[in-house]
């Protein structure tokens, strides 16, 4: 499994045989095309509001894998590591993800290194409905090392889109 949240569906080019799949955050349709409700249900201010698209991979993935998706998708700046429910369980930020695998393993080594062995387990998440300033708040009192990562969404448990630090800003 392979998803990035976008809107359509296909193979990625790795030797992993995994499925690419895309959704669109701003859809208000789930993956199977199901209606989930309109956007006038939710608070004008919550996070969802703000999301933008990422890349969603399983802990099983190789760090092969996610290197291949970021040289097809060099504008991501991270990965989600979700289960097949797609129930956010860690996130690599695409720098931390280079540094790391350069810094510590040698190249044939990495490349078939689960990513849910160097990702990060305890990511900032937050529902769709959260307020904005709340999660601008939770975001700015996380530790150094993370306070820069992206911000994960969630909507009715499943991952929906991040929020990146500079849309935080105030």
């Amino acid at each position: 499994m392979t998803l990035t949240h976008e809107g359509n569906s296909r193979r990625v080019g790795v030797n992993s045989g995994e499925a690419h799949h895309t959704i669109d955050p701003t859809s208000d349709r789930n993956a199977q095309g199901v209606s989930e409700g309109t956007p006038d249900r939710h608070a004008v201010g919550a996070a969802g509001w703000s999301v933008v698209s990422a890349a969603v991979l399983p802990a099983s993935a190789t760090c092969g894998v996610m290197q291949a998706l970021l040289l097809e998708r060099p504008q991501e700046a991270c990965v989600v590591v979700c289960d097949s429910r797609l129930r956010p369980s860690g996130m690599l930020m695409s720098e931390t993800f280079y540094m790391q695998t350069t810094a510590e393993y040698e190249p044939d080594h990495f490349r078939d290194l689960a990513i849910g062995r160097i990702m990060n387990p305890d990511p900032l998440i937050v529902d769709f409905d959260t307020p904005i300033d709340l999660v601008r708040e939770r975001a700015k009192n996380r530790s150094s090392r993370t306070r820069r990562d992206a911000v994960i969404v969630t909507r009715d448990g499943q991952f929906f889109g991040v929020l990146q630090m500079e849309q935080l800003a105030e």
